[in-house]
């Protein structure tokens, strides 16, 4: 019975540890204004859309959807390549 209290205590303490980490706004990017946002890979971002900070943001809710580029590999079909290191949809 001792046993499980020790790990009882020991759970709610790494809860408590680990919750404002998991509350915060973590390192993903997320659609903001109903415009697509994608990680930066290096220093630029793909067409039409605009760096800020670690993201790249749509410059408008329509934008094409973009995705970082797999390395030695070429883009999906539909798609084009786009500062080197993202993949751009055709529509």
């Amino acid at each position: 019975m001792l046993r499980l209290a020790e790990l009882h205590a020991l759970a709610m303490a790494l809860a408590v540890v680990a919750f404002p980490a998991i509350a915060g706004p973590g390192p993903y990017c997320t659609p903001v204004n109903g415009r697509d946002q994608i990680a930066k890979a290096g220093n630029t971002c793909p067409v039409n859309y605009l760096a800020s900070g670690q993201c790249c943001i749509a410059l408008h809710q329509d934008s094409p959807k973009a995705f970082a580029r797999l390395p030695g590999r070429a883009c999906p079909t539909g798609t084009f390549t786009s500062a080197t290191s993202y993949c751009v949809s055709l529509r």
